[in-house]
């Protein structure tokens, strides 16, 4: 898949099986992020991913040379016009927010997943199994126990798979608008998902908009490790523990937690190094300087 050169006034319908979203300068300022692509084009071929850009420009000066480029510029307001999330976009709340960008990013995930279905991944979630992608079926994935992290944070949106125009996608949009909170870190991403799937009976044998067929992958399909875990775990020195872990069938997937890792680097010879070179080799070559450090977290 070459990038494409229209102006940058395109809708985010698509036709690959997975989409990423860049947006914000994302991967310039953390390429680590660069790998959950590579990875998901080598189990799935160039053609089967996307990535939704708003500086074309930039995303391939940071993109490898020796991969093709999956990056697909987009406008924000043309993507999410045909859905109710378009008023939202010049509204005086999101003008307002604290989490402007990153509520731009969910409204943005939602809209295009909507539009042409298939298979949403944050960045930061590094596929290990080509299963991850193999699940024709609505799903969406676990984060915590509920008895946990409550019934209001127990999902998230990291990981969003959806047939085009879904109802439950559309009844996600249509929330995100009416009660929107741009102060409040996740509320409209991980809170939003989690009680609406409550609200909605989705756990029922009968949940309203036909949601009780949604499938909730475990939360070790994903997110083995709790985001205050994984920054010792990967960091640590792989042992014989580490082919358990890469080569578990159960573990689709690490959610590595960006946020996490800003103030951190990611030491040579490590759990999260070995990962790297395994599952996106060209990134991990790439950027070797910038991406690894020569001492322990």
């Amino acid at each position: 898949m070459h990038p494409q050169d229209a102006a940058a006034d395109q809708d985010c319908a698509f036709d690959s099986k997975v989409i990423f979203t860049d947006v914000f300068g994302s991967s310039n300022k953390s390429p680590w992020l660069l790998c959950a692509i590579e990875s998901s084009m080598t189990k799935l071929g160039n053609n089967s991913v996307t990535v939704l850009t708003d500086n074309l420009d930039d995303f391939a000066v940071n993109w490898p040379s020796k991969l093709p480029n999956p990056g697909r510029v987009v406008s924000v307001s043309k993507c999410l016009e045909g859905t109710p999330l378009r008023g939202w976009l010049d509204s005086p709340e999101l003008a307002s927010s604290r989490y402007r960008q990153q509520n731009i990013a969910n409204a943005l995930r939602l809209a295009a997943l909507y539009k042409s279905g298939g298979i949403y991944l944050d960045l930061d979630i590094i596929p290990l199994h080509k299963e991850l992608f193999e699940s024709d079926l609505a799903s969406i994935s676990q984060q915590c126990e509920e008895s946990e992290c409550g019934n209001a944070f127990f999902l998230n949106n990291a990981y969003l798979s959806f047939p085009a125009k879904d109802r439950f996608l559309h009844k996600l949009m249509e929330t995100f608008v009416v009660e929107y909170q741009g102060s409040i870190w996740g509320f409209n991403g991980p809170r939003l998902v989690s009680s609406l799937y409550k609200r909605l009976l989705c756990d029922g044998p009968a949940g309203i908009y036909d949601c009780h067929k949604l499938k909730i992958l475990p939360i070790e399909r994903l997110a083995p490790f709790d985001w205050d875990e994984i920054v010792p775990v990967l960091s640590s020195q792989p042992d014989e523990s580490y082919s358990l872990l890469v080569d578990n069938p159960h573990i689709l997937a690490i959610h590595a937690y960006h946020n996490v890792w800003k103030t951190s680097c990611i030491p040579r010879n490590s759990v999260f190094h070995h990962i790297m070179s395994d599952h996106c080799p060209i990134v991990s070559s790439t950027f070797e300087d910038s991406i690894y450090c020569e001492h322990q977290v």
